[in-house]
């Protein structure tokens, strides 16, 4: 099986009945905003691992993982980057997120504004009309 790491798990260690809750909150909110998943692949809790101190004693800890059947699937990528936006904005405080989508709105009125000023430029070239009444 293949895995990639898509974000910890929100809160872990402070209270593990609400740290359940809050990952499987999580992993609803990417599932649901990513939409369904590649055929094979899914978004859960699998463990990473690391030593800590001079003996070397590795120490595991819950993350969310895209894993997927490598006999079936290839990297699944695009979902992947999929996952890590959603969690992302699932990590956000509600006021922040609020602004990250009023600028890509802003954005997306700013680019539909150029390709307006585009198409219109294109249809006067197009036409032969010049651009000023002198003729430049």
């Amino acid at each position: 099986m293949g895995h990639e790491f898509i974000g910890e798990c929100p809160g872990w260690g402070d209270d593990p009945e609400s740290d359940d809750l809050e990952t499987e909150l999580a992993i609803k909110y990417i599932k649901q905003s990513c939409g369904s998943p590649p055929p094979s692949v899914d978004v859960q809790v699998t463990f990473e691992g690391s030593e800590v101190g001079n003996e070397g004693d590795e120490v595991s800890y819950p993350v969310i993982s895209v894993v997927w059947d490598e006999c079936v699937i290839e990297y699944p990528g695009e979902y992947i980057g999929k996952c890590i936006e959603a969690f992302e904005r699932f990590e956000l405080p509600e006021e922040i997120q609020q602004q990250y989508q009023l600028f890509f709105q802003l954005q997306d009125q700013m680019q539909e504004l150029f390709d307006r000023i585009s198409e219109a430029r294109k249809k006067r070239f197009l036409s032969g009309k010049p651009r000023n009444q002198d003729g430049t």
